[in-house]
């Protein structure tokens, strides 16, 4: 085995990663995209209409970026 067969193998079988985290429960992780899709598409409104905050809490990318982080 190369190393670099070694290196996909170790990444596939890491629990943790974002292959397993993302990728092999395919029914959650298209959720998760569904939703962190229209988040973003309201951050790029938000910004578009000049309503965007000048502060992070309670705002559209909050809730973007807390969905990423939710997924693992």
């Amino acid at each position: 085995m190369t190393d670099f067969s070694q290196i996909i193998q170790q990444y596939k079988t890491d629990t943790e990663s974002v292959f397993n985290c993302w990728f092999v429960d395919k029914d959650k992780s298209l959720k998760a995209f569904r939703t962190i899709r229209r988040g973003i598409l309201q951050v790029i409104d938000d910004i578009k209409n000049k309503t965007f905050p000048n502060y992070f809490k309670g705002s559209s990318l909050e809730f973007v970026l807390s969905c990423i982080a939710e997924k693992n």
